[in-house]
């Protein structure tokens, strides 16, 4: 018999649960397991193991990206007290912002690169103040310098709402598993400096990769 302070206790977060993701078009809510001890389900759950869940992302200049990373339409899942990986997620309005920053700064770097024009009369040289390059072909040259820095900022931005993304997709694409446990994982990610040598790909751009392997439990009915 359930106690009725474990009860409570669920009914709290489950509360607490609708209250944070108001704002999301679907949320999944199962359960997990608390701890990697061995579990003894005294026959009262049909075990197995699940198949793989791979979860793709990809960035662009520090950007998380809208087809990959949105894959869900930005549906979530909870699994109550699963030792699961958890990976926060980039607003993209932050590193949209530090782009713009980045790409102002560098536009008046590049201008002030190339100086200001000059003008002379009889044996006296002056600037003029006004710099050789306009701000548009500047900018244009310094664009894709902010887009590298950004990148290199915002480095983990692939990895943005993968574990929101695993979670869902363990509840939905397993519905009938009352309870996941034993979950190990791995996250790989590219970037310039990678294993395979220096890529100039990713000075923009950035992959990465979550792969869970899960147990699942599901309850007998007698």
């Amino acid at each position: 018999m359930i106690k009725k302070t474990n009860i409570s206790a669920l009914s709290l977060a489950v509360m607490c649960s609708l209250l944070v993701s108001s704002c999301a078009k679907s949320v999944l809510i199962t359960n997990g397991a608390r701890d990697n001890k061995p579990l003894i389900f005294n026959n009262e759950y049909k075990t197995s193991n699940l198949e793989e869940i791979v979860v793709e992302g990809s960035a662009f200049c520090g950007i998380p990206s809208f087809s990959k990373n949105n894959k869900n339409n930005h549906k979530n899942g909870f699994l109550f007290t699963f030792n699961g990986v958890e990976l926060g997620k980039t607003n993209r309005i932050l590193p949209t912002l530090t782009l713009v920053g980045y790409s102002f700064a560098s536009q008046l770097a590049i201008q002030r690169a190339f100086g200001q024009k000059t003008e002379t009369i009889g044996n006296y040289t002056y600037k003029t103040g006004e710099y050789k390059l306009g701000f548009v072909p500047s900018y244009i040259i310094g664009l894709p310098i902010a887009g590298m820095f950004n990148n290199l900022t915002w480095n983990n931005s692939a990895l943005s709402g993968a574990s929101a993304t695993l979670n869902y997709r363990l509840a939905s694409e397993h519905p009938n598993v009352d309870l996941f446990y034993y979950p190990k994982y791995e996250v790989s990610k590219k970037n310039v400096f990678g294993e395979e040598g220096i890529k100039l790909k990713y000075l923009f751009v950035q992959d990465a990769t979550l792969k869970a392997r899960v147990s699942g439990a599901t309850l007998i009915h007698k």
